[in-house]
């Protein structure tokens, strides 16, 4: 039997053991679970990764972070944010992890006298620096050591940023997911290769990548269900071949993989869960034409606008699914901690049972101040 030989679609490379890349469908660091050695070589994977793979990661890490996304490789996350006094601090594993990006110093002079302010990550830092004001000779060692007795420490609490869109400089990613799943269930490399330069940034995505406001969604979306979702659908009576691609059941882009598509019918759906962690099923069929949305992209600012709260609703569905799934856990935690206080098998009696609801009751009563 004859081995069958994989090339790499950016670089036309053969695939080996040596040099091939595990690459991810949809991308590890916003959850992505379907991967393939069959697609990429290391170098052509590692040069996408660097640049618009890393900014989409950045421009959904708000998403990712939030909803504690689970990821394939454990590679902790940062999302950059700022502070209220407008530093930027990283952000990790949304919000477990909080501190500054960098240390800060102000100085300020006035009549004759300095005034220093040093925000630092640490103790040590914060004598490094100070050491370093005393080479300079801005300050005494004297000086110093007052600084440090007057050190405190503070709370980084991030001003949160949701986004309502994605980046630019992210599309050439969007389309090289597209063609990932295209190639992953179909193999029909010459179909894509003149989507190439619109991956690797010769020319521009926006070209072949169609950002759509769905009024109504082509499927249901009343579950709790906060997916990524590629589709692939092709049809000769459209004459059109090009991928749906969903990112946390919020950001919507068509890709368009041929524009003159003459060959067999093809529906492939890939849906992932990334609250559950695990992939679900859903089916159906949306025959787009070229025409179409050439006219939701060609259409008024005036008319454009007006399908914008679309995305801010699905914006808001997600954070309520979020703010649900915390609040389950926030009262699974007190409901823990509440009966921990009592030895394992001892005798439920009236008064415990009453202390544990109060426990409860305080949460819910914290829970419905915070919303007032």
């Amino acid at each position: 039997m004859e081995e069958i030989k994989y090339y790499c679609y950016i670089c036309d490379e053969e695939l080996t053991d040596t040099n091939n890349s595990d690459e991810h469908i949809i991308l590890n660091a916003i959850g992505g679970h379907l991967h393939s050695n069959k697609l990429l070589c290391k170098r052509c994977n590692n040069t996408l990764g660097d640049t618009a793979d890393a900014k989409l990661a950045e421009d959904l890490s708000f998403y990712t972070d939030m909803l504690k996304v689970k990821k394939v490789r454990k590679n902790p996350h940062k999302q950059i944010m700022l502070d209220d006094e407008g530093r930027e601090v990283a952000v990790y594993n949304a919000g477990e992890k909080i501190e500054l990006r960098r240390p800060y110093v102000d100085k300020e002079e006035n009549q004759g006298n300095i005034s220093i302010h040093i925000t630092a990550r640490n103790e040590k830092e914060l004598k490094g620096i100070l050491n370093g004001l005393i080479r300079e000779g801005t300050i005494s060692q004297e000086e110093a050591d007052k600084l440090i007795e007057k050190a405190v420490t503070v709370e980084h609490k991030p001003i949160l940023h949701k986004r309502n869109c994605i980046s630019q400089e992210a599309f050439p990613s969007i389309i090289k997911s597209a063609v990932n799943y295209y190639l992953f269930k179909t193999q029909d490399t010459p179909r894509i290769k003149h989507l190439i330069p619109y991956i690797v940034g010769e020319k521009d995505a926006k070209e072949v990548l169609y950002l759509h406001h769905f009024k109504k969604l082509p499927y249901d979306d009343t579950k709790e269900e906060v997916t990524h979702m590629i589709h692939i659908e092709g049809s000769k009576d459209t004459a059109l071949l090009y991928a749906m691609m969903e990112y946390y059941g919020i950001f919507i882009y068509i890709v368009v993989l041929d524009s003159n598509y003459h060959g067999d019918d093809i529906n492939e759906t890939y849906t992932y869960d990334t609250v559950e962690g695990c992939e679900i099923t859903r089916t159906f069929s949306l025959p787009l034409t070229l025409e179409e949305l050439n006219v939701f992209r060609e259409q008024p600012y005036d008319e454009y606008v007006k399908n914008l709260p679309y995305i801010e609703e699905r914006c808001d569905r997600v954070m309520n699914i979020w703010q649900r799934r915390k609040d389950h856990e926030e009262l699974s935690k007190t409901i823990e901690k509440a009966f921990g206080k009592y030895p394992d098998g001892c005798v439920i009696t009236e008064e415990m049972i009453s202390e544990i609801g109060d426990e409860i009751m305080k949460f819910v009563e914290n829970k419905l101040s915070s919303q007032i």
